[in-house]
């Protein structure tokens, strides 16, 4: 893997990263074996394998031409070596089925990230498109 993952908040970099370059070969390797991954629409992966090989056919076709952005908003240490991120991001360039512009998303990224011998790594992934108006503008 081409980023150094060395403390919890560089796994949520090292995604936007790989997601960026397309490199699913790097962005899988930041998941455990045993991780698990519910993306915006409910689909459950329940392992590194099924993670990899979702992410590459979508990155093959929707997310072909994709940027993702976005910043830590939120890092807690749950134990030592164990921390959850929430990563707020933004998701321009993709296609919808048609393959027209799917237009601008917004949405949160959680991760639940466990340090295993030389690097973090994501155990836990639940994505979230964020569909709501603002709190302040609803009353």
């Amino acid at each position: 893997m081409g980023l150094a993952v060395s403390k919890p908040e560089d796994v949520a970099t090292a995604f936007a990263d790989a997601w960026n370059r397309h490199d699913m070969d790097d962005f899988a390797a930041l998941f455990s074996e045993d991780a698990n991954f519910v993306n915006v629409v409910g689909v459950w992966w329940k392992n590194r394998t099924e993670i990899e090989g979702a992410h590459r056919a979508t990155h093959q076709t929707m997310f072909r031409d994709s940027r993702l952005e976005g910043v830590v908003s939120s890092a807690v240490e749950l134990a030592p070596g164990l921390a959850s991120l929430h990563y707020k991001w933004t998701l321009t360039g993709a296609s919808a089925p048609d393959g027209s512009p799917a237009g601008t998303r917004e949405g949160i990224l959680l991760l639940v990230v466990k340090k295993d011998q030389s690097n973090w790594r994501i155990k836990v992934a639940q994505n979230t498109d964020i569909v709501a108006p603002p709190s302040n503008a609803r009353r």
